[in-house]
Order: C-alpha cells, then structure tokens, then sequence
C-alpha cells in the first residue's frame, strides 16, 4: 500500500482579530501582549483544525512569520531585509533580503517564538523554509549569493536545528525555477550541503513545472511538490521515483474544493503512479485566503486523505 499523508506546511492565514491587533499595535492603540494572545489563540485554533482533520503532520503556521524570507534575513549575519516586492502574482509583498556582507553566517538558528516548538508534537510536525535557490535569486545588494553558500550557512544551521527539535519533515518552497535561468547541477549540490537528518520535500507552488519535473527527479530531496492548479498531470514522469507532493488544495482561491474530486483526483494519482507515495497538501501557503475560508480547506483535505488511506 503506498504511503499517504495529509498536511497543511507554509504561513497559515491570520484571523481578523489577530489582523487587526496588528494594524492597532502600529497605530499605538494596543499593546504588544494583546497581539501575542490573540496569535496564540490563533496558533491554538489552526492545531485544533488539524487535529479535527486528522493530519498526519502538523503546523505552527508561522504565524509569528511576516514574509518566508524576512526571518531569516534579519537573523542571518551578511543579509538584512530590503525593499517591499510583490510575490509572484498575488496581492501580498515581502522584503526582499539584501546582501550587506562578503560571507553569510546564521549566528543561532531561529527559534521560539518563530517556531513554535513547544506547542508541536516532537517527531510529527513539519515546517517551511525557502529553497536555497529561491532564496539566492531573490536577495538583491552588493553581489550575488551563491546557492551553495545559502545552503551552507543558513538553511543547513536552521533545518539541523529543526530537527533536533523534534520537526520530521521540512519543506522547501521554490519561487524562482520559473523565472530564471537556473542551475539545477548548483541546486542540487546545494541541497546536499544542507546535509539535513530528516526528509526534505521541494515545493513548487503557483506555476507549471512540467517542463522541468523530469530533471527535479535527480535532485536529493525526498519529494517533489507540484501545484496540479498550474501542472497538467500528464507532464509527470512515470514511474515517479520521489514522494509526490500533491497540491491539490488552490490556496489563492476561496472557492471550497469538493472532498469528493479531491479523492477522485488522488485515485487518479495513486492509480497512474503505481507505488508512489503520495502526500497531499495545498498548492502554496494558505496565508493567501480568509482564515475561514484556510480552515474549511484543511478540514476537506483531510477528509479526502481519510478516504484515499481507507481505499
């Protein structure tokens, strides 16, 4: 029987409350404490959900999480974070980080409240990152980072930290594969400096990777993850040696998947990559839709992987 699994990895969405407990912290009119519990209540709220939906990895959401790079840049000696850029075709901005240094160096890992650690299961969560590559292409300032340094001195430190803390499963998000030139050979010697102790999973959310999956099936990572939104089905290579990371969630778009296609899908994939594990997920960081319209999709996701696990 292959293997499936259902989970929710990326920046969740924020509640109103927490949205507007925000906007009020920076006009002064509440205080920091008020902020940090509603996004507790709101970190509280996302693992019930999960829980509800019977996933078999869990979440913090990263919720404490501004954008996937700003974190890191502000942690990391040799980047700071830059100028607001629009995220792919979305409506939503990051800081894109800026090269301040001649060698980049992560002093401590990030951790609590970051990663919220002490509210996850040791060994049965997961957590997201950016790629290497992704995040080597986007930082911009006085040269250009190379992808392998970005894996040798910040996201090797962090995801090695990760998982002697208890995450099992970390996934990389891939932004950039679309848009540039890219260096797969680099990629993949980058991927391998990281010299991580727990599966690591590359995702490619919002665009077609068809033209590219066959070459992605030699990188070391243990899954690939495709947005079946942006890739046709066809384009996946048979057999498909890696774990399939299915984003078969839209995560930029409230409307509510039927559970019943979403298993319908699923068979398809089961059926026509015979003996490949599958793992389902959204196509991309839920923190895109309303937070009502995040939790039904993480209910109905695990509906569908309750039952694909009981065909």
């Amino acid at each position: 029987m292959p293997d499936i699994k259902a989970y929710a990895p990326g920046i969740y969405a924020r509640s109103e409350e927490l949205i507007q407990a925000t906007r009020d912290l920076d006009r002064d009119r509440t205080s920091q404490e008020a902020v940090d519990k509603q996004r507790d209540s709101d970190l509280f709220s996302f693992l019930e959900v999960q829980r509800d939906a019977g996933l078999d990895y869990l979440s913090d959401g990263l919720l404490m999480w501004q954008d996937i790079f700003r974190p890191l840049a502000e942690a990391t000696e040799g980047l700071e974070p830059g100028p607001l850029t629009r995220f792919l075709n979305t409506n939503t901005f990051y800081r894109a980080p800026v090269v301040t240094g001649e060698k980049l160096r992560l002093p401590e890992p990030l951790a609590e409240p970051y990663f919220r650690i002490g509210d996850l299961p040791r060994g049965r969560w997961v957590t997201t990152l950016p790629s290497p590559h992704t995040l080597a292409v986007r930082a911009t300032g006085k040269r250009r980072l190379e992808v392998r340094e970005v894996a040798e001195g910040v996201l090797g430190p962090q995801i090695r930290w990760l998982a002697g803390n208890g995450c099992a499963y970390v996934v990389l998000q891939e932004t950039a594969l679309f848009e540039e030139p890219s260096d797969l050979h680099g990629l993949s010697a980058a991927l391998a400096a990281i010299e991580s102790p727990v599966p690591i999973a590359l995702q490619m959310p919002f665009g077609d990777a068809g033209d590219i999956l066959g070459e992605l099936m030699e990188l070391p990572v243990s899954a690939i993850g495709v947005d079946f939104y942006a890739t046709d089905v066809t384009s996946l290579p048979r057999p498909f040696p890696k774990t399939l990371l299915a984003g078969i969630v839209d995560a930029r778009n409230s409307l509510l998947e039927e559970t019943d296609e979403l298993v319908k899908f699923g068979r398809r994939l089961l059926e026509e990559l015979e003996g490949t594990a599958l793992h389902i997920v959204p196509n991309g960081d839920l923190q895109f839709v309303p937070e009502r319209i995040a939790r039904e999709k993480v209910l109905r996701l695990g509906e569908a992987a309750r039952a694909l696990k009981e065909d």
